[in-house]
């Protein structure tokens, strides 16, 4: 009984306690580019009052801050500094400032080259993500060379069969079909398809992504009905096996959707982009950049199929949500608004098509060169406008 007492003396104790202050604000601000402070003081009952001082920094001035500090203290190629670098790289890639995030990849991978070696981990990653940004930004043949050379170290390093080698070789495939070299790209994918199915099992994800690989080579080929037939069986698979709004089986649907428009069967690949786009919505939201994918497909389906009014609209929504997530000169920014441009002009807005067409003309100069094809296809493009407003 005494010890219940107790607890019952010590809850009222408590009971009597006065509540501490809420604290009041004595000032915010801004001591640099993402670093901010607020200063707030607490009155307290027969004591000083206690000040508190708080700093807060973004991701992006953390890591910078950590790369500025190991590289004036540890020197530009010491580990730390490289790890500083790659690390500040991921948050730029991730906020888009992909440009500067490239800068600080090559200078990570010459970095551990030079000190720890071609071959090691640390080299692999950070090569392997600079293969993926190139990618992205549409440099495919510095993309093909540095996943080849990452390949060949896992090789090297852990035999053909080792998974990581294999998902290099996978990713070199697409690559290379990217490249418009489809036969070899064929090749590459067989090669891919079946050390995972050996190593990983018929059923495993990285498996049925290198079928979906292997149609596309098909597809690349002119071979569209072998490749609608596996896009279809990849799909069903994935389906079954992870569900319908699995990653894999979403892509495979696309893709099967992207053959059935190429063969200019409008309706079943507006109901399939259809089901892509409330699928990729109801996983990532709108914006996503593969929400933005699957709407862009639709819009070209819909534009194709006659229905000018619903796909210039859709390819505008694209437009917007690729500029606001890369940047206007990103190349799938490029690639839609280029797109866009041949619907106004199909519409006969020509004025607004030349204007659309003088933008991608300037972007591909500014992000690839006055001399790259994909320059030269859009000042080709920008002609046709021009000469069909004479």
């Amino acid at each position: 009984m005494s010890g219940g007492w107790r607890r019952r003396g010590r809850r009222g104790k408590a009971e009597q306690q006065t509540e501490p202050a809420e604290p009041e604000s004595l000032g915010t601000g801004e001591l640099g580019e993402g670093v901010s402070y607020s200063i707030t003081r607490r009155e307290r009952a027969g004591d000083v009052p206690l000040v508190n001082i708080a700093l807060t920094m973004t991701p992006e001035a953390k890591a910078r801050w950590t790369l500025s500090a190991a590289y004036r203290d540890l020197g530009e190629t010491h580990h730390e500094t490289l790890t500083a670098a790659y690390e500040l790289a991921e948050v730029l890639w991730s906020q888009g400032s992909t440009d500067e995030a490239v800068e600080l990849l090559r200078y990570v991978v010459a970095g551990r080259r030079s000190v720890v070696g071609h071959g090691h981990p640390d080299t692999l990653a950070a090569t392997s993500f600079l293969a993926r940004a190139l990618e992205q930004l549409g440099e495919f043949a510095e993309a093909e060379q540095l996943t080849r050379t990452v390949w060949a170290e896992y090789v090297r390093a852990s035999a053909a069969a080792h998974p990581d080698a294999l998902t290099n070789l996978a990713r070199l495939a697409r690559l290379v079909c990217r490249l418009n070299r489809p036969v070899e790209a064929e090749e590459l994918a067989r090669q891919a398809l079946a050390g995972r199915e050996r190593v990983l099992g018929p059923g495993h994800r990285d498996t049925l992504a290198s079928r979906n690989d292997l149609a596309g080579a098909l597809r690349a080929q002119g071979r569209p009905e072998e490749a609608e037939r596996l896009y279809g069986e990849v799909a069903e698979d994935a389906g079954r096996l992870y569900g319908e709004d699995d990653s894999i089986c979403v892509q495979a649907r696309a893709n099967q959707a992207a053959v059935l428009a190429h063969q200019g069967r409008w309706a079943e690949a507006e109901r399939q982009y259809r089901a892509v786009v409330a699928l990729r919505l109801r996983s990532n939201g709108a914006g996503h950049v593969e929400t933005l994918g699957a709407q862009f497909n639709l819009a070209s389906v819909l534009h194709g199929a006659g229905r000018a009014g619903e796909a210039e609209a859709l390819m505008r929504t694209v437009v917007e949500g690729y500029s606001e997530v890369f940047g206007a000169d990103h190349p799938e920014t490029v690639s839609s608004m280029s797109n866009l441009a041949a619907m106004v002009h199909r519409r006969g807005d020509r004025a607004q098509a030349e204007a659309l067409c003088r933008q991608v003309v300037a972007a591909y100069e500014r992000r690839f060169g006055p001399g790259d094809p994909r320059t030269a296809r859009a000042r080709a493009n920008l002609r046709l406008v021009v000469e069909g407003d004479a």
